[in-house]
């Protein structure tokens, strides 16, 4: 292996392991800095009462062959280390006016579940199911999906997955609730407006429908510590330098080029390349000097919507749930009463019931978590006021979510190990991400077009990777990114980019 250039990456996400792993298989010698005391970011786990909570992954896009993202998580490390379930269902929603309502994995099965609820909307239903099925068949190679649902270079792709390509063109335009407002059924919906941000754009809803078709994203047994420990392994048996509680305070700049890295402990870290893999705002405002960003990333960071901030609820409980049907959000019930979390209100609350994943609670044990979206100026200002008001609020949402799930599950308050809130200000503290944001820019219709910088033109040598350069956020994109990098770099040293298979 060639030993030649150095690059210094900032995070040890997932986003700047995949760069470091893709790092070392081009021969660069590679050194990673995370400030935390292990690598992981948002993608963490920790333990609580003798059960390890996953804080972050659903399920990942590419366990299965079917799609490239199956191939580059192969080249990280993962895929040999972790076992994996799939889910029949997506979400599911108990009582929405009194009926259920099933997002099943497979096509067929949701349609004739959809129109057993509502068969005066069969034409819609057989929409949504005609359109799962097209981009489930299509033919997305890896660059073409990302080119894709960026609107780059869309004529790689048009004349081999034509009908596909328009649909997600007439898709990209339009939100999920401008979609749900179509459906003469109350019920229905009510399920489209509660099944994500409403503000996504739908093309998004039905790439993520198509995956679970293909039964090609599975939920890796043991979450994200599992994930994150094999991620990591592979970096490290690459020859990867992990330097961990490494907080950076500077990108050194000369001659308009990077030569380095300077940490809060004032020590400089030179190198050819510098790659920032974490808080793209923290990085390019206060990091590096502004004057180098190119006005359509200073247009992103100044209009592109975030994911909201997070309220992440986690309770230990002494039972289990044996007959409860699984699926990829969870289990979707009402409030008695609206639930305010911060400025927003509440109707309905996802909880995940780890009923699947035995591995991360004590025998006869069961992990329950649920993410409620909230606003970051909120939680600061109360934890300004101190910490008694500060967990004051905190307990009285766990009340609320325990009180819901009490309903559902009668006598479950009697069989709690632990309760536990994790708010903006623990995400912030723990990854550094603007505003406490847990994924970066939310896929809106408007910012899906976005393109936005990866490096720019008159900075050599620095490189961002990590969600802040993909609009959706999630696993791949923040991989996809990383292993990007790599390859502009060596297209910049004008030697073949390499990967594992």
């Amino acid at each position: 292996m060639r030993d030649s250039k150095k690059v210094n990456i900032i995070g040890g996400g997932v986003a700047g392991l995949a760069a470091g792993i893709y790092g070392r298989l081009n021969g660069f010698e590679v050194t990673v800095f995370e400030m935390g005391k292990r690598t992981g970011g948002v993608c963490t786990s920790w333990k609580k009462a003798g059960f390890k909570v996953n804080g972050s992954i659903h399920w990942l896009i590419g366990s299965a062959p079917g799609i490239d993202f199956y191939s580059m998580w192969s080249d990280l490390g993962v895929l040999d280390e972790i076992d994996f379930y799939y889910h029949d269902s997506f979400i599911e929603f108990k009582d929405i006016d009194g009926v259920e309502v099933h997002f099943y994995t497979d096509p067929n099965k949701l349609q004739q579940h959809l129109l057993s609820i509502s068969p005066v909307d069969s034409r819609l239903i057989g929409e949504l199911i005609h359109h799962i099925k097209l981009l489930s068949n299509a033919n997305f190679t890896m660059d073409r999906a990302f080119g894709l649902l960026h609107a780059w270079d869309w004529s790689k792709v048009f004349m081999d997955n034509m009908p596909a390509v328009v649909a997600l063109g007439k898709y990209n335009n339009m939100s999920v609730w401008e979609f749900a407002k179509k459906f003469k059924s109350k019920i229905l919906r009510k399920a489209f407006r509660n099944f994500w941000s409403p503000d996504m754009s739908m093309s998004f809803l039905l790439l993520q429908l198509s995956y679970a078709a293909n039964r090609i994203g599975g939920y890796p047994i043991g979450g994200s510590g599992k994930f994150m420990d094999a991620l990591t392994k592979r970096y490290l048996d690459l020859g990867g330098k992990l330097e961990l509680g490494q907080k950076i305070s500077k990108v050194i700049v000369e001659k308009n080029k990077t030569v380095g890295i300077q940490s809060a402990d004032s020590k400089f870290h030179y190198s050819d390349f510098v790659v920032s893999a974490c808080d793209g705002y923290s990085v390019l405002f206060k990091l590096l000097d502004p004057g180098y960003i190119d006005n359509e990333t200073l247009d992103a960071y100044r209009t592109l919507e975030t994911f909201p901030s997070l309220v992440f609820f986690s309770a230990g409980l002494n039972r289990t749930f044996d007959d409860l049907r699984s699926s990829i959000i969870g289990l979707n019930i009402p409030f008695d009463k609206k639930l305010q979390v911060g400025n927003f209100l509440h109707e309905r609350v996802s909880f995940q019931i780890y009923n699947f994943d035995n591995t991360i609670s004590p025998i006869g044990k069961t992990l329950v978590t649920a993410m409620l979206d909230t606003d970051f100026e909120f939680w600061q200002k109360l934890h300004q006021k101190g910490e008694k008001p500060y967990r004051e609020e905190r307990s009285h949402i766990e009340r609320e979510l325990l009180k819901t799930l009490e309903k559902e599950f009668p006598g479950i308050s009697k069989n709690v190990d632990f309760m536990d809130i994790a708010t903006p200000i623990t995400f912030e503290n723990w990854t550094g991400n603007h505003n406490g944001s847990y994924k970066g820019w939310l896929p809106t219709p408007g910012s899906i077009k976005t393109k936005i910088s990866s490096h720019f033109e008159n900075l050599k040598g620095f490189y961002m990777a990590g969600h802040w350069v993909a609009t959706g956020g999630g696993l791949p994109p923040a991989a996809y990114s990383g292993r990007e990098v790599i390859r502009q770099i060596c297209a910049s040293e004008g030697i073949n980019f390499e990967h594992g298979q």
